[in-house]
């Protein structure tokens, strides 16, 4: 995520009123149905950690609880000061879900999508549509917009800053619920390869400034 994405991103998670949903993938790094099948029995704000144990699967646009990707994917994750300070503000009876309908429902994957929208709306990564005369509901948000993220980017994201902390790639592992050692290690090395790239062509525009100023 670029530092203009994530100063956008941070702003719609502190202002805009569905923004907990994105201050979960991006604190948590969590996979869609994880974060969307989150209850608040869930987190323990004494231990400052959430433990990770169900999916919410669809079924058209019908959401329900459904076993998660792989044995791995149960696990504990930390949660960080941020985070805890909205979820706290936020926080519902033991059995509800942290998202969900205004009868207490799991979210339907259409109200997701728009919900998705909506927020990717408000923090500018989207592309505008070329709306034809002849679509149909010509101002559904749906139909007026492309996003340019999606959820499992953020999950990239969080990789991304485990690595930059300087978080060891077994401990990685466990905390993002990856099945093996060589899926966390190889994200790594591809974060590695990519900030040795910039790292490259941002000497290189050092070397041609100097040799302007000459």
């Amino acid at each position: 995520m670029t530092d203009d994405e994530t100063q956008r991103i941070l702003e719609v998670i502190n202002n805009h009123p569905e923004g907990l949903f994105l201050a979960v993938l991006y604190y948590l790094g969590l996979r869609r149905g994880e974060a969307l099948g989150l209850k608040w029995r869930d987190f323990d704000f004494n231990e400052d950690q959430v433990h990770i144990q169900r999916d919410l699967d669809y079924a058209g646009s019908v959401a329900h609880d459904g076993s998660l990707k792989t044995e791995a994917a149960d696990r504990y994750v930390p949660i960080p000061p941020e985070l805890k300070e909205k979820l706290l503000a936020n926080k519902g009876g033991a059995d509800e879900y942290v998202f969900h309908t205004k009868k207490g429902n799991p979210i339907p994957h259409s109200s997701f999508k728009r919900m998705w929208y909506r927020l990717m709306l408000a923090a500018g990564c989207v592309e505008w549509r070329k709306i034809k005369e002849s679509t149909s509901r010509p101002d559904d948000i749906l139909k007026q917009i492309k996003v340019t993220l999606t959820p499992h980017y953020f999950r990239h994201n969080y990789v991304t800053m485990l690595y930059e902390s300087g978080v060891d790639p077994l401990i990685a592992m466990k905390i993002v619920g990856h099945t093996d050692y060589q899926t966390t290690a190889n994200i790594y090395t591809h974060i590695k390869e990519e900030m040795l790239k910039k790292a490259t062509v941002d000497l290189e525009g050092v070397f041609k400034k100097r040799a302007g100023m000459e």
